[in-house]
C-alpha cells in the first residue's frame, strides 16, 4: 500500500470495512518515521481484518472517559496507539481520530483535543 486512499479502497473490497480518516491523522502518519508508517497501515489492516467493532461482534475493547466509544490499536513495537472509533452498519466504519506515541498517554489527550473537529468532519462526511 502506498497510499491512504489505496488502504481504504483495499480494505473496504477486502474486508467490507469503511476506512476513515480525519485530517490530523494524515498529519500524524507523515510526523512518522518513514520507515515505520507502512508497520502502522498493516496494524490497522490487520485490525480491519480481525473485526473493527467492541466485542463480542468485533475484537475491540471501549476505551473510558471522554474517549468512551472508540477503541485502541497498540502496536508495542512500534510504541504506537491508534485510536478510532467503530460504526456498525454495512460496511463497519473504521474512523481513525489519532495516532501517537504510546508515551504517558499522549496518544489519548491528542484524541480528546480532536473529538469536537472529529465528530464535524465524519458529519460531513456521512452527508455526503
Amino acid at each position: 500500500m502506498k497510499t491512504l486512499e489505496e488502504l481504504q479502497a483495499f480494505i473496504l473490497e477486502k474486508y467490507q470495512v469503511d476506512l476513515r480518516f480525519v485530517d490530523d491523522v494524515k498529519q500524524d502518519i507523515k510526523a512518522i518515521n518513514k520507515g515505520h508508517r507502512q508497520t502502522v497501515l498493516l496494524e490497522i489492516l490487520r485490525r480491519a481484518k480481525q473485526g473493527p467493532l467492541f466485542k463480542p461482534d468485533g475484537v475491540a475493547e471501549s476505551l473510558h472517559g471522554d474517549l468512551h466509544g472508540f477503541a485502541k490499536i497498540k502496536s508495542k513495537s512500534l510504541n504506537i496507539r491508534i485510536i478510532y472509533r467503530p460504526v456498525e452498519g454495512s460496511p463497519v466504519r473504521m474512523e481513525v481520530i489519532a495516532i501517537g506515541p504510546r508515551d504517558k498517554r499522549k496518544a489519548y489527550r491528542m484524541a480528546a483535543e480532536r473529538i469536537q473537529k472529529f465528530l464535524q468532519q465524519m458529519d460531513q462526511n456521512n452527508d455526503e
